[in-house]
């Protein structure tokens, strides 16, 4: 796949797992992801991971329907600030590789560094749920009330790429 001197960007294989397990306990404290008040499980689909000097420093993956592409979770650690627009540009890759005409993520309205990372990368707002993460909690009770800068958690942002 993609790399640069520093950075290989790989698909996912079986033998990741363990890894990607741990990812999605560290970052989002569960195995499951709620978005659009529906339980996804990231580990059990496909994507990108991201190693910086044989160390696994990001992870993407992803799910398709029908001519849609979507980020179901994107980590990286902070080793190498290029790894999360390379695992994302190897998304869009795919994504284009397999038909999809849209990318899309979702973030929570806490997330600055996230909604500025993906409008960067030309992605524009396609949607703003209100409420969505109140109603997520009653799916998923462990979703902290408060984020990044101890901004409530209430609203799910998702934005697109067209392809």
């Amino acid at each position: 796949m993609e790399s640069n001197n520093l950075i290989l960007i790989r698909p996912t294989t079986n033998t990741d797992q363990n890894f990607i397990q741990k990812e999605m306990k560290k970052w989002w404290g569960d195995e499951m992801v709620i978005i659009r008040g529906e339980k996804y499980y990231p580990a059990d689909y496909e994507g990108f991971i991201a190693e910086h000097k044989g160390e696994t420093t990001g992870l993407i993956l992803l799910r398709f329907e029908k001519n849609l592409c979507e980020i179901l979770s994107l980590t990286t650690s902070s080793v190498t600030a290029s790894s999360g627009k390379m695992l994302v540009n190897a998304a869009i890759e795919n994504a284009r590789e397999t038909g999809a005409q849209r990318l899309i993520v979702v973030t929570t309205n806490d997330n600055i560094g996230a909604l500025r990372f993906y409008q960067q990368l030309g992605f524009r707002i396609s949607a703003w749920r209100k409420g969505a993460v109140e109603q997520s909690r009653k799916i998923k009770p462990t979703i902290p009330l408060e984020g990044n800068y101890h901004i409530p958690i209430r609203d799910e942002i998702e934005l697109e790429l067209n392809l």
